[in-house]
Parts: C-alpha cells; sequence; structure tokens
C-alpha cells in the first residue's frame, strides 16, 4: 500500500496568494495588464458579498480559481513559462514557509508520494512544485489555441470539492492501493475541508478560523497560528497595492 502527503499551495506551503504573484509580474514586465484589471474588475465584487454572508466563500474561492486563467489569455506557452518561473523565483519563494516545506521533504524520504493540490493553473503549479523538490502537482487544467492560452479552464476546478475529483482523476486505479488512513492532507483554509476529510491524518495548517474550530472539533492537528484575518489584512497591506488589497 502506499501513503500520500497531500499539500495546498497559497496559505499551507507559503504565506501569499498566487493571485498577487501575477500582479506583481504583469506590473513590472508591462505585460498581459488589461486582461489581469478585468479579473480584478469582475471578481473583487464578490468580496463584500462573501463578508456581508451573501455568497458562499467556497462559491468566491472557485470563481477566483475558475478565471484565474485571464491572467495568461493570448500568452504563447514560453512567454508564460517565463511568467511562472518568474512568479516562482521572485514571489514564492520568499514566503515559503520552512516549517511546512520541512514536514514535505521528510514525508518523501519516508517514502510517502507527495502531491501538491491547489486551484493554481496546472502549469504554473508544476514550475512551483519543480522548484520545492516535489515532483508531483494537480493544478487547474489551463487550455490553449494554436499554442496560446486562450483564458478557459478545464472544469472542475482544483478547489474545494475539486480538488478531491482532481486527486481521484489524477490518482486514477492507483487509489486502491492507497493507504488512506495512513496518509496526510494538509491546507489552510476551511473550504478544504473535503479533501481533509479523505485522509486519515488531516492537519490545519496556519488555519483560518473555521477550520480552526472544525479541526479542535473533529481533534485534528494543527500546526502554526491560527489566522486572525484583520492581521492578516494589515500585513498584506505592506506588501500589496490597491487593486488586490482585497484577495480573499
Amino acid at each position: 500500500m502506499s501513503k500520500l502527503a497531500v499539500f495546498d499551495l497559497d496559505g499551507t506551503l507559503y504565506d501569499g496568494n498566487i493571485v498577487a504573484g501575477f500582479l506583481n509580474h504583469h506590473r513590472q514586465h508591462k505585460v498581459n495588464r488589461l486582461p489581469l484589471y478585468a479579473y480584478f474588475v469582475a471578481h473583487t465584487p464578490l468580496i463584500p458579498l462573501w463578508r456581508t454572508g451573501l455568497l458562499a466563500e467556497e462559491q468566491m474561492r472557485e470563481l477566483w480559481a475558475r478565471n484565474l486563467s485571464w491572467a495568461i489569455t493570448g500568452m504563447s506557452e514560453q512567454a508564460a513559462e517565463d511568467c511562472f518561473e518568474w512568479i516562482t523565483e521572485h514571489y514564492v519563494t520568499p514566503l515559503i514557509r520552512q516549517d511546512v516545506q520541512d514536514i514535505a521533504a521528510q514525508h518523501a524520504r519516508d517514502g510517502f508520494r507527495v502531491i501538491l493540490v491547489s486551484g493554481t493553473p496546472a502549469p504554473l503549479l508544476a514550475v512551483i512544485a519543480r522548484s520545492l523538490g516535489i515532483q508531483e502537482a494537480i493544478g487547474t487544467p489551463v487550455k490553449r489555441t494554436d499554442g496560446h492560452y486562450n483564458g478557459r479552464v478545464e472544469l472542475p476546478t482544483c478547489q474545494g470539492e475539486g480538488k478531491v475529483t482532481r486527486l481521484r482523476m489524477f490518482l486514477g486505479e492507483s487509489m486502491e492501493s492507497v493507504d488512506w488512513k495512513e496518509s496526510y492532507a494538509y491546507a489552510d483554509s476551511f473550504t478544504d475541508m473535503p479533501l481533509l476529510r479523505v485522509f486519515g491524518h488531516p492537519v490545519a495548517v496556519y488555519p483560518d478560523p473555521r477550520l480552526a474550530a472544525e479541526a479542535k472539533l473533529n481533534n485534528w492537528a494543527i500546526l502554526g497560528d491560527i489566522r486572525d484575518p484583520k492581521a492578516r489584512q494589515l500585513r498584506d497591506r505592506g506588501r500589496r497595492e490597491d487593486p488586490e488589497q482585497g484577495l480573499p
């Protein structure tokens, strides 16, 4: 029987949001800013709807993840690859949580299949995984037309319940040989509950308050401090500029 160690990306393996990585890249390199700003214009209004309880967090995060491919609309595979490498080196790597990365490395030494599972566009996630020494990654597949990204994705998005579906699709017949009771899953958001429930050892990593409450209720392990939304918002203001201050 094989054992898995599955890790979420944003807020788990690193302390950031991949949307900000795209924003930083596109602004600095002056590329694809129009489709990215259109993405913000379309999705930022969802945040107050969520905060006032008019929109479920799961629905909001699904839409943000599903349409993030707008950021690479029209880019060639090579141009997008250069973008992914830049985001990985200049945005993700400086924010890596060393304690969580060390756990992933230890799982690998112990013979676990370490898999990165995230709503991040799949080709970007593959670059990030490679930089972290992780061999397998499951992201949201993005579509291309004539060698250029067309802004569309293959459903389901690797978000919420979609993470479980994508993991099952990825594993295929090998699912039958997984020792789920001895496998681990690491995530930071309440919206990752469907994924965490699949595993015998779910771990709430620097969790949001809702996930922390569920973890305590179910006697799950908690790694790192419970997230203080107000403190995080103030911290993020020091990292970001106006269009992304409200990122979930």
